[in-house]
């Protein structure tokens, strides 16, 4: 496919909006960590109604840690929402620095950096495509490779782990929902926690890339100094006033 034309943009600042991906990203992980604790729960209650049957405290207390399994699972629905509104939103925004950046450096037009998440079969490697673009672009030297950028084994191990959250965890929920018998929704929590695992992993090497792709960019523009101020017209080198 042949590289986009060049259509140099504003430069606006990612600086903001990363802090509150960052902290939106901690805030799902606590939201995993929740779950996995009260998975553990209710794995331990059924073992209690598996052994002593479903009567008295053993009882009463699966249904309370089962209340709470719900909740987090809530919890961890409303944060990736969230979530992934805000990181989209940064995802566009570095991309649209990128451009301005290096121009013609880039194999899919700026829209995919938005669509790219929500068009089935292509959300499965556009963002990565448009990531490498954004890392290489936002470089010290994206055209003359006179300064090495850094390695792209970030992108590469948080975009596998993020595939793996979504399959596995898809997975994980199917086994829970099919499961009737206590020893399989035992089996099926073990696998639901193992999901949360490797969600956390994947929020983890998130919150890195959006560190490492923000202060690429601040770099690039202001130095080592630091990127204030959220947009105005320019080109790479220039500064970014305060809003």
């Amino acid at each position: 496919m042949s590289p986009v034309l060049p259509r140099p943009g504003p430069l606006r600042s990612p600086v903001g909006l990363s802090h509150v991906v960052i902290l939106m990203l901690g805030v799902a992980i606590t939201a995993d960590l929740f779950s996995l604790v009260v998975g553990l729960n209710l794995h331990a209650a059924w073992s209690d109604v598996l052994s002593a049957g479903y009567d008295g405290s053993s009882g009463d207390s699966y249904e309370r840690v089962e209340t709470l399994y719900g909740l987090s699972g809530g919890m961890q629905g409303l944060s990736l929402l969230v979530c992934a509104v805000l990181f989209i939103s940064w995802f566009h925004r570095v991309r649209g620095n990128a451009q301005t950046f290096a121009p013609d450096a880039h194999s899919k037009s700026s829209a995919w950096a938005v669509w790219g998440w929500l068009v089935p079969v292509v959300s499965l490697w556009y963002p990565r495509r448009i990531a490498l673009d954004i890392w290489t672009a936002s470089g010290p030297d994206p055209y003359l490779g006179l300064a090495k950028p850094p390695s792209r084994g970030l992108i590469n191990a948080w975009w596998t782990l993020w595939l793996a959250t979504l399959f596995y965890g898809n997975l994980a929920s199917r086994m829970y929902e099919r499961a009737e018998e206590g020893t399989e929704i035992q089996r099926a929590l073990v696998q639901l926690m193992a999901s949360d695992v490797i969600d956390i992993a994947a929020a983890v090497l998130a919150i890195l890339v959006v560190r490492q792709l923000t202060a690429m960019q601040r770099e690039k523009v202001m130095g080592p100094v630091g990127l204030s101020g959220d947009q105005r017209t320019g080109t790479p080198g220039s500064s970014l006033p305060r809003p």
